[in-house]
């Protein structure tokens, strides 16, 4: 069991790169100069890579799917628009600030879970996200000039990234509320379905009829680095993640996965993407913090509400 816990730590910390990794690789495609692809277009490859890898992985497990299965319709609606504004404000900022800000979706979860269950959020939940937006305010702004603080700032691709965060931080608590009885593979393959269809029908309609700026490579290079996101950072990852938190705590698994975002800001400021900056630094750290406290409390919470309920079982006669 130990050997399993060091192996599920290692297999955890691999998908934490390779998120990390994600934003840089997505970055070097949306390549102001000349762009490989539109936001959406990456978004719908990346789904279409994963979807047709975890066919592969989940082979006769399609079998379990039946009517109740049609909840990941709506799912896949909102974890499409997550990372639809998740990859147009990676477009319009750089990666640090985009993995950064989406780690808002840990903490706008509580809310969430208040509005469909009812259930309060702790005062550590709510301290916790106020501290995080002082952090996100340091992570956008500039310098300590109050008084041109988010000049030269990026504050569209920001405010999208934030917008994605909250929209991943939905999909977490509506999978949690409305889809605990489901096979978690079978689930997020047809989440994936949808997001597919819808991200390319969003790049097609907005980016391509619209807005004018839909761009999809079928470049070798371009489409393996596609490949690579879907089938590697997606489909791959999530099945690693899955069968690695079995063996590590759900705190353990809570506070490391927002560490991606220091992968993805080493590697941007490694490939000249964008310069270090005290902002970064100090407004990146308290957003950590946050989080990880967050995380850890709720953790805690769970672990109490459980043993009373089990308290209460055992009265029973």
């Amino acid at each position: 069991m130990k050997k399993r816990k060091i192996t599920a730590l290692i297999v955890l910390f691999g998908v934490i790169v390779l998120w990390g990794i994600a934003p840089v690789v997505s970055k070097a495609l949306f390549n102001d100069e000349n762009p490989a692809y539109s936001p959406g277009a990456l978004v719908g490859l990346r789904g279409l890579f994963s979807v047709i890898a975890m066919a592969i992985i989940i082979n006769k497990g399609f079998k379990k799917i039946d009517r109740t299965y049609l909840i990941a319709l709506p799912a896949g609606l909102i974890l499409a628009a997550a990372y639809i504004f998740q990859f147009v404000g990676l477009k319009y900022t750089v990666p640090s600030k985009n993995t950064f800000l989406e780690n808002v979706s840990c903490l706008i979860i509580p809310l969430f879970m208040f509005i469909f269950t009812k259930e309060k959020p702790t005062w550590a939940n709510i301290i916790s996200s106020i501290v995080c937006v002082i952090g996100s305010v340091f992570l956008i702004g500039k310098g300590f000039d109050l008084l041109n603080f988010f000049d030269e700032g990026t504050l569209l691709g920001d405010g999208f990234s934030v917008v994605g965060g909250i929209f991943f931080g939905l999909d977490v608590v509506f999978t949690k509320v409305f889809c605990k009885d489901k096979d978690p593979l079978i689930y997020v393959f047809l989440q994936l379905c949808v997001l597919t269809v819808v991200s390319f029908a969003y790049s097609f309609i907005f980016e391509g009829l619209v807005f004018h700026n839909f761009y999809l490579s079928l470049k070798i290079t371009d489409l393996l680095l596609a490949m690579f996101l879907g089938v590697i950072c997606t489909a791959v990852s999530w099945v690693a993640r899955a069968w690695a938190i079995r063996y590590v705590s759900a705190v353990t698994a809570s506070v490391m996965v927002p560490l991606s975002a220091i992968v993805a800001t080493t590697l941007s400021i490694a490939f000249g993407m964008e310069e270090f900056n005290y902002n970064l630094l100090i407004g990146g750290a308290i957003v950590l913090i946050s989080v990880s406290v967050s995380a850890i409390f709720d953790y805690y919470k769970d672990k109490e509400k459980l043993k009373k309920e089990n308290l209460e079982e055992a009265h029973l006669p």
